[in-house]
C-alpha cells in the first residue's frame, strides 16, 4: 500500500492504521450446519434428533463454548440449514466439537468449520427480570 493510502483524508478522519487498530478482533469459529440432503420438510427430517440436538446446544452454551446459534430461516422459508458461532482456542477445536454435533453425527447435516474474527458491530440488550422477557436490538 501507498503511504497515501495508509494516511487519513485531509478532513481529521482516521488513517487505516488507526482504523485498523481499533478492530477487536476477537477469535471465534463459524459452525456452518448444511442438510446433506435438500429437502422441503426439513423438521420432518431433523425431528428424529431434535431434542439430543437442543440438549447438545445448552450443554454448549453452558460450557461455554456457544457463543451464538440459530437456524437460517427467514420470510422465504428454511431449508434445515443452520450456524453457530463457538468459542474454541483453535480451528482444531471447534472442528472436534462440531462432529460431536448429533444432526452431523447422524448423518442429517454436514458441518463445516470456517475461522471468524468478531470485529465490529452495535449489539443493545434489554432484560426484565420479572416479566423474563429479553430484547435484542
Amino acid at each position: 500500500m501507498t503511504e497515501a493510502f495508509l494516511a487519513g483524508p485531509s478532513d481529521g478522519e482516521p488513517s487505516l492504521d488507526e482504523l485498523l487498530a481499533d478492530l477487536r478482533s476477537v477469535q471465534f469459529y463459524m459452525m456452518r450446519m448444511e442438510m446433506t440432503e435438500p429437502t422441503d420438510d426439513p423438521i420432518s427430517a431433523l425431528t428424529p434428533h431434535l431434542r439430543e440436538h437442543i440438549l447438545w446446544l445448552r450443554d454448549q452454551e453452558r460450557s461455554g463454548a456457544l457463543f451464538l446459534s440459530g437456524a437460517n430461516r427467514d420470510e422465504i422459508g428454511w431449508d434445515g440449514s443452520g450456524l453457530a458461532i463457538l468459542r474454541a482456542g483453535s480451528r482444531a477445536e471447534a472442528i472436534a466439537i462440531a462432529e460431536t454435533e448429533p444432526f452431523h453425527r447422524e448423518g442429517v447435516r454436514q458441518n463445516s468449520v470456517h475461522g471468524w474474527l468478531l470485529n465490529e458491530g452495535h449489539v443493545r440488550l434489554s432484560f426484565q427480570l420479572f416479566a423474563n422477557t429479553y430484547v435484542i436490538e
